[in-house]
């Protein structure tokens, strides 16, 4: 089990990550600030309802003031903040209604998504895919939650790019955001892993082989299993 994070150890991460590879972001705020807060908050060290003060988040990343206004903005268009008037930027509860609407939503543009990618597939493609399996099962058989959590975000991305709707990308990515937190702990439950791992191989399959309307169905199957899976943890805290 790794050290329990600060977001004083998330953001010297950060820091090193974006020293060894510059181009990760065009400013301090994309490419720092905003991915150290994302993952804080996926993570749970800045817990749900909790106030997300300028001064004080800027001090923990070591950082200006500049580029908090711009971060906190970029976190509420992917759902993880709200910002409201005269009380500044919160991290956004999730609500067993949220839930609802975020996976009915997802499985409307996720569908849609598997039956373009089957239409599109490629070499490259099919690549792509089994390479973030691999690193989706090495996460299984350590039994590592986070690990494939992040594989599992990468293996969604990959199947969005294959489908090559820019339109429906960005629809999409405004909705992962806020149930990523509620996935982690969901995936350190009772097998929860290895049957989304098992789907996602199906998923694959059916990609691959142009069955569009077999990705459909897995993928509306794997979505009622993981939006049951975020409802439960909203209603029953930690086992």
């Amino acid at each position: 089990m790794s050290t329990v994070q600060t977001l004083e150890t998330i953001a010297s991460k950060h820091h090193e990550r974006l020293r060894t590879t510059p181009a990760l972001g065009d400013s301090l705020s994309e490419g720092l600030v905003v991915p150290a807060l994302r993952e804080a908050i996926v993570d749970g060290v800045l817990a749900a309802g909790s106030r997300l003060s300028e001064v004080q988040i800027a001090k923990q990343l070591n950082v200006s003031r500049t580029p908090m206004r711009e971060a906190f903005s970029q976190l509420e268009r992917e759902g993880l903040v709200t910002i409201l008037p005269r009380v500044g930027a919160l991290v956004r509860i999730v609500t067993p209604r949220d839930v609802e609407e975020i996976y009915t939503v997802r499985a409307a543009l996720e569908c849609l998504a598997v039956q373009e990618a089957a239409e599109r597939i490629n070499a490259l493609g099919t690549a792509q895919l089994d390479d973030v399996l691999d690193a989706m099962r090495a996460a299984v058989d350590a039994g590592d939650a986070s690990r494939y959590v992040d594989a599992l975000d990468r293996f969604y991305t990959i199947i969005m790019a294959i489908a090559d709707n820019r339109t429906l990308q960005e629809t999409h990515r405004g909705l992962i955001g806020p149930v990523r937190r509620l996935r982690r702990i969901a995936m350190a439950r009772g097998g929860r892993m290895r049957i989304s791992f098992d789907q996602s191989v199906r998923i694959r399959d059916a990609i691959v082989q142009q069955s569009g309307d077999d990705a459909q169905k897995l993928m509306r199957e794997q979505l009622r299993g993981a939006c049951g899976a975020a409802l439960d943890v909203l209603k029953g805290g930690d086992d």
